[in-house]
């Protein structure tokens, strides 16, 4: 009887040793969603730090008006416009193209390089962030004055005033916040964000003086 016993309980161990052993593995998972609603624009994977698990990523929030200057990580940044368009017909596309009209102060011995796709983004209403789209960059290439295709360099202990972007967006949307994290030169550094709240109504559709 002891040796039934015993069997028993050594099984018993035998089986639970695979399960303890799964239970103590840890899987990590990386999500990518998608940066176009709609039509054929293409798609492209958001800042790969973004969505870590990082409570230091915008703990210093700055929110200031358009227009108006903010001041973070010695940088000074104003959002003078955000600019809708609907691109032609020949893109494929069915929603509008939102882009930035920036003025981005170095106040630093240093310049350095920023790019729509790691440096901003939008905020919906309803909280869904929205990163840039390589297209609305080539289209507002290709028909803007003014504009700064990614990476943008800001002078040292100078100023960048342009129009930056864009974001491919579905045709109702009319309101989002802009998020900028001003990372210097060091692009994962992003404890400050400044956040910039636009209405319907602040939003220039198709403005003419923007093209070539």
């Amino acid at each position: 009887m002891r040796k039934l016993q015993l069997t028993a309980l050594l099984l018993c161990a035998v089986m639970a040793l695979p399960a303890a052993g799964c239970g103590n593995k840890t899987k990590s998972s990386k999500t990518t969603r998608s940066i176009s609603d709609g039509g054929d624009a293409p798609q492209a994977e958001e800042p790969s730090n973004v969505y870590e698990n990082n409570d230091e990523i915008g703990k210093n929030e700055t929110v200031v008006d358009i227009k108006q200057e903010a001041d973070a990580n010695d940088t000074g940044f104003t959002l003078n416009r955000a600019i809708k368009v609907t691109p032609s017909s020949e893109y494929g596309y069915n929603g509008n193209f939102i882009y930035l009209d920036v003025t981005i102060k170095n106040n630093t011995d240093t310049s350095y390089e920023l790019s729509t796709l790691n440096n901003f983004y939008l905020i919906y209403p309803d909280g869904t962030e929205k990163y840039g789209d390589v297209q609305t960059e080539l289209y507002a290439n290709s028909k803007f004055k003014n504009f700064e295709v990614s990476p943008y360099t800001v002078p040292a202990n100078g100023e960048l005033s342009c129009i930056v972007g864009g974001f491919a967006v579905d045709s109702d949307v009319n309101e989002f916040t802009v998020g900028f994290f001003p990372t210097k030169d060091n692009n994962r550094n992003k404890e400050d964000v400044i956040k910039v709240e636009v209405k319907p109504e602040m939003i220039e559709d198709n403005p003419a003086d923007i093209l070539k």
